[in-house]
């Protein structure tokens, strides 16, 4: 299975080396080495002694370079009390997105919801919900007001009668019809896993049996 702890270790390894940080912690299924072919890496990033959420907002800029970022995108719905910033930095793996907490002993709440809402797109903002729904379908977590909820947003109709997995194929279409070029590779890699989520199991498994039969894809296709 692909080696996600390697992987983490280079992203903190990259944010040890900036000046305004004082610590990095792995937390999550990667620290405790329960993770699978579908985790993301979560990494709480101390920068204690600067303003946290003005951290979060130069984080894309200061990775830049460091990391092979696809796409950066913030959850405004935490802040101010969090400031999270999810990369995307596998082209070949949707699922490998690196969420980074921005803490600080003295947390600064001065990055208001509006600011951080300014920074994402909607086709990036989306394409995280999109991973983020699809990996919680194959492991048979209820997400159907989730998925319902994101289609909305993009204008799709008559969601009510349409199953989640056929939502989700919308919303992919919706995504590789607006989403920038650079991102062609990546939504390639998104259709193929999803694609071969729709030859591995039906639409009508129950969740349990949907999250055994997509772990035999992932684990083989990882």
């Amino acid at each position: 299975m692909y080696n996600l702890k390697h992987r983490a270790d280079e992203v903190m390894a990259h944010l040890t080396a900036l000046p305004q940080v004082q610590k990095v912690t792995l937390y999550g299924s990667v620290a405790a080495g329960t993770y699978d072919v579908l985790s993301d890496i979560d990494i709480e990033v101390d920068v204690s002694g600067y303003d946290n959420g003005r951290f979060a907002l130069e984080l894309p800029a200061l990775l830049s370079g460091r990391l092979p970022i696809l796409y950066a995108d913030y959850a405004p719905s935490l802040a101010p009390d969090k400031y999270i910033v999810t990369f995307a930095i596998d082209e070949q793996n949707p699922f490998l997105t690196v969420d980074l907490d921005c803490v600080a002993v003295l947390h600064c709440s001065n990055v208001l919801r509006q600011e951080l809402s300014s920074r994402n797109t909607l086709p990036t903002h989306t394409l995280k919900v999109w991973t983020a729904n699809l990996k919680h379908f194959c492991r048979g977590i209820p997400c159907r007001r989730d998925i319902e909820r994101m289609a909305v947003r993009l204008g799709i109709e008559d969601i009510l009668h349409k199953s989640e997995l056929t939502i989700l194929g919308e919303v992919l279409h919706w995504l590789e019809v607006h989403s920038n070029a650079e991102l062609g590779t990546y939504l390639q890699s998104c259709r193929a896993h999803y694609a071969a989520y729709l030859t591995t199991c039906a639409e009508e498994s129950p969740g349990s049996q949907r999250r055994s039969q997509d772990f035999w894809f992932f684990e083989n296709n990882a």
